[in-house]
């Protein structure tokens, strides 16, 4: 039996892009992962990948992110970092990322429908600045103390509401952070496919498991105010 020890990465740097893609994946990941590198190999894009031992849950897997983005940055000093979310897969050119000037770009989400968080985080930029690094360790900070249930798109938000101001922000275009089953009608560069709604959250396991909880005090409640009934 092969012993796997962590971390497992791998690496292309050959082209003249100022930025490089970066990944970090779990092994029930690994496959997603592969189908996103073979289509940054088929626009002879420039990656880091990297495979990390599971945290033991989706949310503190996702919490993971700003750590490895902060390694990117100082891994790659060179280079800005566009960091994508395994279950990505790249369909067209991205000569675009090679033109942005503004220290990061998010896909903003904040006041639209349906949403709870103000920017997602599946596709997203970094200029490798010092404000961009401000908010990356920012955005790790605002985890330490957080509960287990938090995602990165909840520490991002808070990291982002103190460092925004500081900051240059462009607005990422809706065909680099496209959900497969989302209507868009423009050009489509990046299509994320949403993996993690096949993972058990620990949130839907805590809200389970309260509902269960207040199932059986309901139940045991009714009993009794029944028996208290029965014997008068």
């Amino acid at each position: 039996m092969i012993e796997i020890t962590y971390p497992l990465f791998f690496e292309n740097i050959n082209s003249q892009d100022s930025f490089i893609i970066c990944c970090f994946y779990t092994e029930s990941y690994r496959h997603h992962a592969l189908n996103l590198k073979q289509s940054l190999d088929d626009f002879n894009l420039d990656y880091y990948f990297k495979e990390v031992e599971d945290a033991g849950y989706w949310e503190a897997n996702t919490r993971i992110k700003p750590h490895f983005i902060l390694e990117c940055l100082q891994n790659f000093p060179n280079k800005n970092i566009l960091y994508l979310d395994a279950d990505a897969l790249v369909k067209k050119p991205l000569d675009y990322f090679n033109r942005i000037t503004a220290d990061v770009a998010f896909y903003k989400t904040k006041g639209m429908p349906g949403m709870s968080h103000d920017y997602l985080a599946s596709t997203m930029f970094f200029s490798n600045t010092t404000n961009t690094i401000a908010l990356v360790e920012q955005w790790i900070a605002d985890q330490v103390d957080g509960k287990q249930t938090q995602v990165d798109q909840d520490s991002l938000d808070s990291a982002m509401h103190k460092l925004e101001s500081t900051l240059k922000v462009e607005a990422l275009n809706p065909g680099y952070i496209k959900i497969f089953d989302k209507d868009y009608d423009g050009e489509i560069y990046i299509e994320q496919y949403q993996a993690s709604r096949g993972h058990t959250k620990l949130k839907r396991q805590k809200i389970r498991q309260r509902n269960r909880v207040l199932g059986a005090v309901v139940l045991l409640t009714t009993l009794v105010v029944a028996g208290l009934l029965v014997s008068h």
